[in-house]
């Protein structure tokens, strides 16, 4: 019998099989936002462009993503395969493992992608991006899709590069694209600059994808957080691109630092998903946490989805407040149907405030002590351990820590936690020991 972990990944990859490519079944619920006042004063401290570094890693789909800049003018993408798993969630760890490598050779990409550049007179850059595929196959409607979003994301990137594009001359720009002439997803397309640096360049989706206009807007990233470029967020899921996300752990009264001492820690917030929840059913989370849209700034992430998720509303509406604490540290989670970084954040939740989940999707939640937490996540990663579906390094999760309150009526020792969020436990045990992560 399948494990709930294992279930749900297979679960996710015949999804991916059934709908990935059909632009037709991509839909968004609505997210709420904040005040205007609360927004905006958080939004202004937002930095919203794209990486600038000269070299990036990121992940797409069953490929590492190698870019480089050659020259001045050229941008380059290589597509190299992740090696193969044969089970478990050993893909998890073998894309983390890709996005550290320091060293790649062109010769092991499947495609590359190269981005070319022509100031051709002062109102008109011109781009031309071709996509090449290093083993003589050509690629399938599959891939031709998966190549045809990142191609739309490495011209963003390439764009924001570009010191014909810097803001005192975007302005003045129009940029003509030429994506990949005659493939499936290629196409022509005339813009100005603002448009496709800005944090929704609709136009280059508009015409292979439905509704595009109504879909909220992610970033995929770099391995360090960087944006790379904007792209409709049901995309991020369905190719598993590596984004940006939050992570948030509730405290009571006070925030947990990494030199608090262990007898003086408060408690912390847990809820349990509901049954009917398409994704971990009935699993538990010591978490709250939640994607980045674009141009958003982590912290307004978290007082969003803090305010989402659970009513608090200290943060949204305080923001120079103290209701949250952070970044404290980044981390990355990487599962077969998850890339994310991770910023981290504690939140203060004070006596008089109420927490009202959404019933749709906690069934249960609660104050729970933190050792009793620290134990009850050690035994469900152990589980996860002896079924072979542990993604992590198993680092802060020694047998130490496994007495059970039950003098307080903890019955915890058989929570099984959503395997994301023991990820980004493992991660917070480092921090609070202040080892590396």
């Amino acid at each position: 019998m399948l494990s709930v972990a294992a279930a749900v990944e297979l679960l996710v990859h015949v999804g991916l099989l059934l709908s990935l490519f059909s632009p037709a079944a991509i839909a968004f619920t609505p997210r709420m936002q904040p005040s205007q006042s609360s927004y905006q004063t958080l939004l202004s401290a937002a930095d919203t462009r794209c990486s600038n570094e000269v070299e990036v890693t990121s992940l797409a789909s069953l490929f590492s993503v190698h870019g480089s800049i050659p020259s001045e003018n050229q941008f380059v993408w290589a597509l190299i395969p992740l090696p193969a798993v044969k089970e478990g969630n050993g893909d998890g760890a073998v894309a983390k493992a890709a996005l550290k490598a320091q060293a790649h050779s062109s010769s092991a990409a499947t495609y590359t992608l190269d981005c070319k550049v022509n100031n051709t007179n002062a109102d008109v850059l011109r781009m031309n991006l071709s996509t090449m595929s290093n083993n003589g196959n050509v690629h399938d409607g599959d891939e031709s899709f998966l190549l045809g979003i990142l191609s739309r994301i490495l011209v963003q990137w390439a764009a924001a590069q570009c010191s014909e594009l810097s803001s005192s001359k975007a302005d003045r720009k129009e940029v003509h694209l030429s994506l990949d002439p005659g493939s499936t997803f290629g196409g022509d397309y005339h813009m100005d600059a603002n448009d496709l640096l800005s944090n929704n360049p609709i136009a280059l989706f508009d015409d292979i994808l439905e509704n595009a206009s109504s879909l909220e807007m992610s970033e995929m990233v770099s391995s360090s957080g960087n944006k790379l470029g904007v792209v409709p967020r049901p995309i991020v899921h369905k190719l598993n691109l590596l984004h940006r996300g939050i992570g948030m752990v509730v405290c009571k009264g006070r925030h947990i630092t990494h030199d608090i001492p262990d007898e003086t820690l408060p408690e912390v917030y847990c809820h349990q998903r509901t049954e009917s929840k398409r994704v971990f059913p009935s699993l538990f989370d010591m978490f709250v946490g939640g994607v980045s849209t674009a141009g958003e700034d982590a912290i307004l992430t978290a007082s969003r989805e803090i305010a989402e998720e659970l009513g608090l509303l200290r943060a949204l509406n305080d923001p120079s407040g103290d209701a949250l604490t952070g970044p404290l540290f980044k981390c990355t989670v990487c599962t077969s149907y998850n890339r994310c970084v991770v910023t981290m954040f504690t939140y203060r939740c004070m006596n008089d405030e109420i927490i009202k989940w959404q019933e749709e999707e906690v069934q249960w939640g609660g104050w729970v002590s933190y050792r009793d937490i620290e134990s009850s996540a050690t035994l469900s990663i152990n589980r996860l351990k002896d079924r072979g579906n542990w993604p992590g390094s198993g680092i802060g999760t020694d047998n130490t820590m496994l007495e059970i309150d039950r003098a307080s009526g903890f019955e915890g020792e058989t929570w099984d936690y959503v395997p994301d969020g023991l990820l980004v436990w493992e991660a917070w045990v480092r921090w609070r020991k202040a080892e590396a992560y």
